[in-house]
């Protein structure tokens, strides 16, 4: 349901808005509406405008500003190595983080850009390291102790060395030797060894021919092949060990005050948004005013914590919605009990203005009912309720799949209970094995009174939201408005009737009488709405026709359970005919769950809600502090 909210206007002296908004935001009870106050014409004498603060609070928000933004900059540099907050009151040593945020926030800047460093360079060496070890087998082609420039590089494309080495050859005059090889990621490499005179001209050939030399720290390129090796694996092992050492520094430094940073980050935040919310007050020379929404029934338990904190200095008085307010009045839906679970269905739609209604009940109260009409199977109702059972006990009250168990149970009840009126136990099983028989009709045989059945269920339905949508018309004092829906709701049903008369005739059921009655309403509709109204009319006739969906499906799933059960006995054997009659009633259920669940929401969706329910409310969003 809609819970009733109350407007209510909160005045108290200046020097307390900051200590009334934390025990407002504290509460969490309360949604301010600043564009209250603006809608009201305002006497010159009443001197009301909007809060500006003054210079020693500006002052202490730039400070908590600050010392937010440069808590958020520490933190995110640490590597989150704790998450213990203690209960810390943040406020009086604000100005001992002051001072030590910045020294922490330098120190772990330096840190992290020295390790940073650490591991672009070792990420270099790495792959350094992985070229020359995959030239290293290559060493034993050279002579040894020969006065050799040897340098190593990178091939692009494997088709491309012969042709490299064809130039080199010739570049060089047969002066140098080029050995290849393939490292760990299949890249291509290639050791060059020529004389220390060609060496010059030959770099310059490979630059050219833009085939990348392997590339080396200054310190390491005069040493020897084997002994670069050696020298980068020395490296790359001192600096892990330096970037490990950084990192163990940022850890301690996160274990030693990250949760005090952390406590203190919420304490601003918290602080922050009270400074904020003080835009939405409006003050005088000397006294605050706060202008919004919150339930109606817990008015007076903020009237007596008000009163307890301040003293009387800070008072609440509930004032009178007025007309043009009520589409503005912020929506809260709860609904206790059997109507809860059904909130996951009506969270499907937009929200409902506060003028209109919460179609959770009415989806509790039909959904069921129709999800049974149209499964109506003994069999298939006792196999979901035990899935509803399994769902409920398995998953905590209110997590989405014990609310989704808990509607299956009740549409589970309601398919057992037209099952027995059917007298179905999957399909004709039941009939054959047991001698059930049903207690109304049997929907496979009777289809001409299933479906009257059907479009009465609809005549019901689409009527009551159309006496709902008029009863909405004249809350929201909207009478002609209301007058046309009681006219539609009159002549659909005089065009009922008549329908009725013409099948089924009667001395008191005169389709001529009837047909002329809607004759004379339809000016009253056209008056009111124009040259459409006929067509809303022929509108509302149709969604009615559509109820006759409950019978189709419903008809469809019982054929389907008897072709099961006949193909699973021509099998002649009875296992065989277990596991096809199985393989296909679990199909039907499949099918019996999805689609009843469809059909019976777009019966309500559509043509249900339609007629009364106005969406697009505003959502209650109370200031609350933020969950731990």
């Amino acid at each position: 349901m809609i819970i009733r909210m109350a407007k209510v206007e909160i005045v108290g002296p200046k020097q307390d808005l900051l200590n009334t908004l934390d025990l407002l935001h504290d509460r969490g009870i309360f949604q301010p509406d600043p564009q209250l106050l603006e809608r009201i014409k305002l006497a010159r004498e009443d001197n009301l405008q909007a809060l500006v603060l003054d210079e020693s609070n500006l002052h202490e928000r730039s400070f908590f500003q600050g010392l937010f933004e440069r808590i958020t900059q520490l933190l995110a540099l640490l590597p989150e190595a704790s998450e213990d907050i203690p209960p810390l009151q943040p406020l009086p040593v604000m100005d001992l983080l002051d001072e030590l945020v910045d020294k922490h926030l330098l120190s772990a800047r330096e840190t992290v850009r020295q390790l940073t460093d650490c591991h672009n360079e070792v990420d270099d060496l790495q792959r350094d390291l992985v070229f020359w070890q995959a030239l290293a087998p290559l060493l034993g082609d050279l002579p040894e102790d020969s006065n050799l420039e040897i340098f190593g590089v990178t091939i692009r494309d494997a088709s491309q060395l012969k042709a490299l080495e064809d130039s080199l050859q010739t570049l060089t005059q047969g002066r140098c030797h080029i050995s290849s090889a393939t490292t760990a990621g299949g890249t291509l490499v290639g050791l060059i060894a020529t004389d220390r005179e060609t060496s010059g001209p030959l770099r310059q050939a490979l630059t050219k021919e833009h085939v990348p030399e392997l590339s080396l720290p200054e310190e390491f390129a005069d040493l020897p092949l084997p002994k670069r090796i050696l020298a980068l694996q020395d490296r790359l092992d001192l600096l892990q060990a330096y970037a490990q050492g950084l990192e163990t520094a940022l850890r301690d430094l996160d274990v030693q005050w990250r949760p005090i940073y952390r406590r203190a980050l919420d304490w601003l935040a918290e602080r922050l948004t009270l400074y904020r919310a003080t835009a939405t007050a409006y003050t005088t020379q000397l006294c605050f005013l706060i202008q919004g929404w919150m339930a109606e029934n817990e008015v007076s338990d903020l009237r007596n914590d008000l009163n307890q904190a301040f003293l009387g200095r800070v008072v609440v008085e509930q004032q009178a919605i007025l007309d043009e307010e009520v589409e503005q009045v912020p929506v809260m839906l709860r609904n206790p009990g059997y109507f809860a679970p059904f909130e996951v269905l009506s969270r499907l739609l937009p929200l409902p203005k506060y003028s209109s209604y919460d179609p959770t009940p009415m989806i509790g109260i039909f959904f069921p009912v129709f999800f049974g009409m149209i499964l109506g199977d003994i069999g298939y109702g006792l196999i979901l309720l035990l899935i509803a059972l399994f769902l409920a006990k398995h998953y905590q009250p209110h997590h989405l799949a014990s609310d989704l168990g808990k509607i299956l149970g009740v549409a589970a009840l309601y398919t057992l209970f037209f099952g027995v009126l059917y007298g179905e136990f999957f399909g004709d099983l039941g009939e054959t094995w047991l001698g059930l028989h049903p207690l109304w009709f049997d929907r496979g045989k009777a289809v001409l009174p299933m479906t009257v059945f059907a479009l009465t269920v609809g005549v019901v339905h689409v009527l009551l939201g159309i006496t709902l949508g008029a009863l909405a018309d004249l809350r929201r004092h909207k009478p002609r408005l209301a007058l046309v829906k009681l006219a539609t709701l009159l002549s659909s049903l005089l065009l009922v009737l008549a329908v009725v008369g013409y099948f089924y005739p009667q001395s008191w059921l005169q389709t001529g009488p009837l047909l002329i009655g809607v004759g004379i309403l339809l000016p009253v509709l056209i008056a009111a709405e124009g040259l459409l109204a006929p067509l809303e009319l022929l509108k509302t006739m149709g969604n009615i026709i559509s109820y006759i969906r409950i019978m189709a499906i419903g008809f469809s799933s019982v054929l389907l359970a008897m072709v099961a059960n006949r193909l699973g006995g021509m099998t002649g054997d009875v296992m065989a005919g277990i596991l096809v009659a199985g393989i296909l009633h679990a199909f039907n259920l499949l099918l019996g769950v999805f689609a009843p669940t469809v059909h019976s929401l777009r019966l309500h969706y559509v043509e249900f809600f339609g007629k009364f329910l106005d969406l697009g409310g505003r959502r209650f969003d109370p200031w609350q502090k933020r969950s731990p």
